[in-house]
């Protein structure tokens, strides 16, 4: 399908949403697509978004009506310009915006949850109160699409909430700590806890690491939330997880604790390599010396 350049789509899309023809709309929007995605490039949606809400008023009826066209089409370019409408309009009908969030993030495309996840972290930082509960419904979904999305959906609202609220999202999160599905386990520790969480609110988010139950994918991460580059900001207040976590026996987690060892050395290798070098005599963490040992050796592996 030929391309059309720079912004001209753009004429043909605001003379549909003029005419209230969306359906004329989605399709000049898909006319947009990229091979690598299947959908329109990011300027593109976004820009998208900035048409209909010039024309169609921010935040009312039309442009609500409009949102909710556009996330229940077919199009999965158009799905996701609903859902950035939609994340600021929960107000007009929670349980539709609610229904309609849950809907696509548990969509075959990996793009599109993409969208509902930011769409319902715009929710959580707008509405607090109001979507906490369906957070700690999600957490318990059947889908791991549906689990993973109120995962990072919170991580990425941390920034904007408070203190209070972020113990909250951590509570409510705490049972994908032991969550075995790959899926939730590659953006839980490392990227929503590590990343994100660890960034907004590190006191607390160590406090809680420290609270996490004994089963084995818990603990794993715990180690996965050090292994990430914030870790290493705050490791006056991990250091004690770290080696508590370093006498931990179960393969799985020692392996994400040499992971993270090994990502802590490359920032600070001064303060690692110095704790790392006391459990040289310590027969239940001389493991985690002789296997940094050995990997510093090799080139830091």
């Amino acid at each position: 399908m030929a391309m059309r350049t720079g912004n001209s789509w753009r004429v043909g899309f605001l003379a549909a949403v003029e005419r209230g023809a969306l359906a004329e709309a989605i399709a000049v929007l898909d006319a947009e697509k990229t091979g690598h995605a299947g959908t329109p490039r990011q300027a593109v949606k976004l820009e998208a978004v900035k048409v209909m809400q010039g024309h169609l008023g921010d935040s009312n009826p039309a442009l609500y009506d409009a949102a909710m066209e556009f996330a229940r089409s077919e199009s999965e370019g158009a799905q996701e310009v609903g859902l950035v409408l939609l994340g600021t309009m929960f107000a007009h009908d929670p349980p539709a915006v609610t229904e309609t969030i849950l809907r696509l993030a548990d969509s075959g495309n990996w793009e599109v949850r993409e969208w509902a996840a930011s769409a319902l972290r715009r929710v959580i930082s707008d509405n607090f109160e109001a979507i906490y509960p369906t957070v700690r419904e999600w957490v318990e979904h059947s889908s791991p699409n549906v689990r993973r999305a109120a995962a990072v959906a919170s991580a990425w609202a941390a920034g904007s909430c408070s203190e209070a609220a972020c113990r909250l999202l951590l509570d409510a999160l705490a049972p994908l700590l032991e969550d075995d599905d790959p899926y939730v386990r590659k953006n839980l520790g490392a990227y929503a806890v590590g990343d994100s969480f660890l960034k907004a609110q590190p006191e607390l988010v160590a406090a809680w690491l420290g609270q996490a139950s004994s089963h084995p994918r818990a603990q794993w991460n715990v180690a996965m939330a050090l292994s990430a580059a914030e870790a290493a900001k705050h490791f006056g207040l991990l250091s004690e997880l770290l080696r508590q976590l370093a006498a931990d026996d179960r393969t799985t987690v020692r392996r994400a604790v040499y992971r993270a060892v090994l990502n802590l050395m490359k920032r600070i290798p001064e303060e690692v390599g110095s704790l790392v070098e006391g459990w040289k005599d310590d027969p239940v963490r001389r493991h985690v010396y002789d296997h940094v040992k050995k990997k510093v050796g090799e080139g830091g592996g």
